[in-house]
This record gives structure tokens, C-alpha cells and sequence, in this order.
């Protein structure tokens, strides 16, 4: 029998054995902001992080609020995500949610330039009709708004369909399309505006599931078109262990 006073380190030893692997930081692990939680393929912008996403999915925590960081003004806000069918809820503040009467009106899609996110199908149309300096009637099928300029605004049907549009609008006007849901009770313009609409992404939401899952970090390029799996100090294209490594100069390409 060992002497008494050895026995402390046998049980350390013996710890050592049992003990298991530190789990590898999640880099996109889930955070929370308001009441959205935030997983991937979003992630949450902080302060002295190293990016753990795609460019495109980079969300500020404003408060409550989350930001696509990327949109225009830094003013699309994620509502609510459904991961399974790859789109989200989102509400525009860059729009005239309190009064209905901006500055000036503007065509969401292009607010969204380059990214990933596609306005569904499953909304519908809010066109609008505004810089209507000759237009003393309203258009046939549309309501006046509460502005003092000369606006009009009707719902449409499902968006997109504004590009085959046959009516007779007025050409002194101005036309804008905003992607909404529909008017809810019969409620008008603004409410719809309020409630959001639905974008939808086309990029492949698995690698960074795999990644993680064997172990690994995710990381993007600083372009958001390449992903990377860090794993203890070696680069791969999907996951830890496999044969084929990422070459040092592609790796210093990565944030």
C-alpha cells in the first residue's frame, strides 16, 4: 500500500486520465438579442471578437433590436428566423413606420445590393404612388395616403407581379414597391409595414454545423465567399480530420 501522503497525487494522476477534452469554443455558438435568438447561419457582432460568419449574416445587437450589419442605413431588422425553411422575418426601419409619410419613397430590393437574401414570393405588393405633382384624382383602385404630398398607395398581389403591371398609372407619378404580408383586419399601409416581410437566403447553411460538430471553428473569408474549418491550429475546407488541409496562404486570406 502506498505511504498516505502519496495518495493525493495518485487521485490527481488518475483525474488526469479521466478527465475530458476541453470542448473547442464555438465561435458561432448562440447569443441572444431582445427576444430573437441568434444562431447560425447568423451571428452576432461584439467587440474584440474574430468574425465567426458570413459577411452577409453579421447581425448588431442595437438595444433589443437585431441589424443585418450589411443592409442599407444598418436598418433592416431580424424579427424571427426559420432556419428549416432558410428565411427570416424582417422589418425595414428605414421606412416610415410612425406616420407613413417619408421623405421619400424607395424600392426595398435595393437596399438589399448584393447579398444573399431574396424577397419571397410569399409576400405581397404595397404599391406606391408618390411625386404625383399633376395628380389632382386619385388613381382607380388606390387610396390616398394621410401625407401632404400628392401619394396614393393600394396592395397588390403577390410580389414581383408589378413587372407585368397593365394598369393605367399616372405618368406624372412616381412608383414604389414594398414587399409586405398583407393588411391584416383590413388595417392599411403602415401596419403592414410594421409586421415585416419574408427574405429568404440561397447559400448552403451546413458546413458550419460539421465544422463545429468535429470539433472545429468556423470562419469565413473576409469576402464572405469562402468557409474554413479551424481546428487546433489547421485549416480545412469542411471539417476537422480530414486529409486534405487548407495551404498557409489561403488560411492569412481568412478573417
Amino acid at each position: 500500500m502506498p505511504p498516505l501522503q502519496l495518495l493525493p497525487l495518485l487521485l490527481l494522476l488518475v483525474a488526469s486520465f479521466l478527465r475530458l477534452p476541453a470542448p473547442a469554443a464555438a465561435a458561432c455558438s448562440p447569443k441572444k438579442c431582445g427576444d430573437l435568438n441568434i444562431s447560425y447561419p447568423f451571428w452576432l457582432e461584439e467587440k474584440g471578437q474574430t468574425p465567426c460568419g458570413s459577411p452577409s449574416f453579421q447581425l448588431n445587437c442595437n438595444g433589443s433590436q437585431a441589424l443585418l450589419s450589411r443592409s442599407m442605413f444598418g436598418g433592416y431588422q431580424v424579427v424571427q428566423v426559420f432556419a428549416e425553411n432558410s428565411s427570416f422575418l424582417a422589418v425595414d426601419n428605414n421606412l416610415p413606420l410612425d406616420d407613413g409619410c417619408p421623405k421619400w419613397w424607395f424600392n426595398i430590393s435595393l437596399g438589399l445590393g448584393l447579398s444573399p437574401f431574396v424577397i419571397s414570393s410569399k409576400n405581397r405588393e404595397l404599391l406606391v404612388l408618390d411625386k404625383c405633382t399633376e395628380q389632382q384624382v386619385t388613381p382607380p383602385g388606390f387610396n390616398r395616403t394621410r401625407c401632404t404630398n400628392e401619394s396614393f398607395y393600394r396592395l397588390g398581389e403577390e410580389y414581383g407581379t408589378h413587372l407585368d403591371y397593365r394598369g393605367d398609372l399616372p405618368p406624372a407619378c412616381r412608383l414604389s414597391v414594398v414587399p409586405v404580408l398583407g393588411f391584416q383586419g383590413g388595417a392599411g399601409y403602415i401596419p403592414s409595414m410594421r409586421q415585416g416581410f419574408l427574405l429568404e437566403w440561397t447559400v448552403p447553411s451546413d458546413d458550419c454545423p460539421k465544422c463545429e460538430a468535429s470539433g472545429g471553428q468556423c470562419r469565413y473569408a473576409n469576402d464572405g465567399t469562402g468557409f474554413s474549418c479551424h481546428c487546433s491550429g489547421d485549416v480545412y475546407p469542411e471539417k476537422c480530420g480530414e486529409l486534405t488541409k487548407i495551404n498557409s496562404q489561403r488560411h492569412h486570406d481568412f478573417a
